[in-house]
């Protein structure tokens, strides 16, 4: 995989503590191992795992502070496999029929044994992280309420208009805490002072904003080539992103009623998404975004030069900020 060092320096050992945490021949364990990407439908090896961030952010921040990874890498599987075990719950929330290319667990083998995968899988993530110590696993426990938070309030809000404030309490819960536990996992592992996982925990969540926000960005104006998902994807299924919340705030008069009329309706056809795209463009929204990206993104890096990182791992974060900021997918 190509990118930035953070995200490749450790993936092989990455890989090989998510083979061993689901190794096994139980009813669902093929289903976990296809589901995170290291196999097919046929059972065959394959490597379709994604960025593996949260987990990379465990070593890297274990390895700068002075611990062995190999002591942080339970912490950081785990934290992967609760990523995962939430990601196949929300395919069945947003009734997503297809991951990175490849149908969704609950596609292959239906809403209930979906349901029983995610389970199994946070449950093997709990089994896992509990090898790194009670602190780790603590933790990542903490995190992983916070993110089913996150994830109660986002379909609490569909339907509503919301605004800035609630869309960023909630993509903190999201999407911020996972990440924001890939820092303070790798501090605990170094046995971090209580300042120095503040501060971890404040890079996190800088990086975690940005990440959602870019996210959000790429659901409306995504290539379809590179994302996998076709333009506008996010508005035809109504989500409350950050460009569709800045619209509704931004618009007035007969645009604002646009909006509400286009969000009310039971389905969107191809014509609405396309009025939508361009009443947000009209209202400068992609820009507005992009701007709170780049602001959140320079809040990490001020954040990053009160952590003793050393200078290589400064550079290699830095590297990691400018990838987050221009991603397409």
């Amino acid at each position: 995989m190509n990118g930035p060092r953070i995200l490749t320096r450790f993936r092989k050992e990455i890989i090989t503590g998510l083979e061993e945490a689901l190794a096994g021949g139980g009813p669902l364990a093929a289903t976990l191992r296809y589901h995170v990407g290291l196999e097919d439908e046929t059972g065959r090896r394959t490597e379709n795992l994604g960025k593996l961030l949260r987990p990379s952010l465990v070593l890297f921040t274990a390895s700068e502070l002075g611990a062995d990874p190999g002591a942080a890498l339970p912490a950081a599987v785990g934290l992967e496999l609760v990523h995962n075990f939430s990601l196949i719950h929300d395919d069945i929330q947003d009734g997503d029929r297809m991951r990175r290319g490849r149908p969704t667990v609950w596609a292959l083998h239906g809403m209930a044994q979906g349901i029983n995968a995610g389970d199994l899988m946070e449950a093997i993530a709990v089994r896992t992280a509990l090898s790194a110590g009670p602190a780790a696993a603590d933790a990542l426990l903490s995190a992983t309420i916070e993110m089913i938070d996150g994830q109660v309030l986002d379909l609490s809000y569909e339907g509503r208009e919301i605004g800035v404030d609630d869309y960023l309490g909630m993509i903190d819960r999201k999407t911020g805490a996972l990440i924001r536990a890939g820092f303070v996992l790798g501090g605990i592992a170094a046995r971090a002072d209580d300042p120095t996982l503040a501060k971890l925990t404040a890079l996190g969540a800088a990086i975690g904003r940005a990440f959602q926000i870019r996210d959000d960005i790429l659901g409306i104006w995504g290539d379809e080539s590179v994302t996998g998902k076709p333009r506008g994807s996010d508005i035809r299924r109504k989500k409350r992103s950050l460009p569709v919340v800045l619209g509704i705030s931004h618009a007035a008069g007969p645009d604002r009623e646009a909006l509400r009329e286009i969000y009310r309706k039971d389905d969107l056809t191809g014509s609405d998404v396309a009025a939508v795209i361009g009443l947000l463009e009209r209202l400068g929204v992609r820009v507005e975004a992009e701007g709170m990206v780049d602001a959140e993104l320079s809040r990490a890096r001020e954040t990053m030069e009160m952590i003793p990182f050393s200078e290589i791992g400064k550079k290699d974060l830095s590297e990691l900020i400018d990838y987050l900021a221009r991603r397409s997918k």
